[in-house]
């Protein structure tokens, strides 16, 4: 773990007025109490809130757009799920109509066809004569009508369907509808993992540049330091121009550098503050800090946790979605038998006789040959199975493939971390060593300046196997499936 820490400008203005004015004792107490008063108020009003990176990560969440989204979409892949799964209940409707027609519909039926069987049963001359012959005058031309439905009529049933059997396709269908609901939340899951690998880079990015602008800092106080003294020793004609111009030189870069390390910080602090949701004026700055695993598990403990990448759990369920679907195609080669009963609830002028008021009965659909389109459904859905095969085996290829690669580049950050351990130590002495040397004539003002530069360049070269380490270990989290490991890992330290 680094920490670096250097004085402001004001307070380092302030010290070193100190130095240079003579106070009586009890003035210089006094002096130094309220210095000491106003440096606070300096850090009280510039002083921001810390956030770790587990709080931030959750503001994140919160405020994500993205996340909104998907977790919608998941939403819907559940409401299709259980719109699939309503095929298991029944059916009921209620239907109603309204008919009016030109006329009624009635039967006519003349008596002279009525008397026909009496003519063949007893003599015409009996029935011609006395009331028979009555009889055929006056209704022989007529006829009478018996009504059936009146021209305007209308009902109000109630019918129930249910199918008992549909060849197995409920079943598979049920089967979809869970993997569209899986697929939906594995999503959902899959879009978190991305929002969490873009802030492990923006919150130890900010956490980095931040650390950059203090070692850029302490460079150019060290620098402008040296500077002063060999401006001193000029004066003294001790130092020569060309110590004057190597340390001028010098300086100005260091000065541009530091100006560098603060806009860089300040676009890390906008994004920093803008993805959790908060304007540019926001306060906060990342505590958490870089860190390495005590126990990094060996390569095959991430490869045998491949299978939790979303990638692959994803296209396994859509080749069982597609596997559903075959048989779903398969079941079309089945009847489709169909329970239904019929109630009537209100009718205007529906005879009875003519439709009755409750019905029970049973249907038998059985499709015998549909132009070879089942054939075709089939054949395309075990192609798309074998496309979905394939990719799974890609997807399984490469989430293994790039398990390796950044495991290993996890493997050099963590070995340049411990390297840059060792060679920070021989930069700061080497630095003080020079220093040292100088003073005493030993060494010229770019010997001093190569130390610092090497210094400077040593920590910022650790800071950022540091960022790389952490950045690699939650790729590596993010591929497998498992980012919660990174929190966790993290609180060992």
């Amino acid at each position: 773990m680094l920490r670096f820490y250097t004085m402001t400008k004001t307070e380092k203005t302030i010290f070193h007025a100190i130095g240079k004015i003579s106070f009586d004792k009890m003035m210089f107490i006094k002096s130094l109490i309220s210095l000491t008063l106003f440096i606070s108020l300096l850090h009280f009003n510039t002083k921001g809130q810390g956030i770790s990176f587990a709080t931030s990560l959750q503001e994140v969440y919160n405020n994500s757009n993205i996340l909104q989204i998907s977790k919608q979409k998941s939403e819907v892949a559940n409401s299709v799920k259980k719109g699939i799964n309503s095929a298991w209940l029944p059916s009921v409707n209620v239907l109603g109509g309204y008919t009016w027609m030109s006329n009624d519909i009635n039967v006519s039926q003349q008596y002279k066809s009525l008397l026909t069987p009496f003519d063949e049963y007893f003599d015409k001359n009996v029935i011609s004569q006395g009331i028979g012959s009555l009889i055929y005058n006056f209704l022989g031309d007529k006829s009478f009508t018996v009504p059936i439905i009146d021209h305007q009529w209308a009902s109000l049933d109630a019918v129930l369907t249910y199918p008992i059997f549909t060849g197995g396709k409920r079943l598979w269908a049920t089967q979809i509808g869970n993997e569209l609901k899986n697929i939906g939340q594995l999503e959902y899951l899959q879009v978190s993992d991305g929002i969490f690998l873009a802030w492990v880079e923006i919150y130890y990015g900010y956490l980095l540049s931040k650390h950059y602008e203090n070692v850029r800092e302490e460079n150019y106080n060290s620098l402008k330091n040296h500077f002063e003294k060999v401006v001193s020793f000029q004066s003294n004609g001790i130092a020569n121009q060309m110590d004057y111009l190597v340390a001028k030189v010098a300086m100005e870069e260091a000065e541009r550098e530091l100006k560098s390390a603060q806009r860089h910080t300040s676009f890390f602090r906008y994004s920093f503050c803008d993805i959790m949701g908060h304007d540019s004026s926001c306060n906060y700055y990342p505590i958490s800090t870089f860190f390495t695993c005590k126990n990094l598990p060996d390569m095959a403990w991430f490869i045998q946790n491949y299978h939790n990448s979303f990638i692959i759990k994803i296209l396994d369920s859509k080749r069982k979605i597609t596997q559903n679907t075959i048989k779903i195609n398969q079941g079309d080669y089945l009847p489709i038998i169909v329970v239904f009963g019929k109630q009537n609830l209100a009718s205007y002028n529906m005879p009875q006789n003519l439709s009755p008021r409750s019905i029970v009965g049973a249907t038998l659909t059985w499709n015998i040959f549909d132009g070879l389109a089942r054939e075709r459904r089939i054949k395309q859905s075990k192609i798309e199975l074998e496309i979905n095969k394939k990719q799974y085996i890609e997807a399984e290829n490469q989430v293994k493939s790039s398990i390796h690669k950044v495991y290993y580049e996890l493997l050099d950050a963590e070995e340049n971390i411990k390297a840059l351990s060792t060679t920070l130590e021989m930069t700061q002495e080497l630095v003080r060593i020079r220093k040292a040397a100088y003073n005493e004539g030993m060494a010229t003002a770019s010997d001093v300046v190569d130390a610092q530069l090497a210094n400077s360049k040593v920590q910022l070269l650790q800071l950022s196997a540091h960022y790389q380490y952490d950045l690699m270990l939650a790729t590596l989290l993010t591929i497998c499936g498992i980012p919660e490991y990174f929190e966790k890992w993290s609180m060992e330290q």
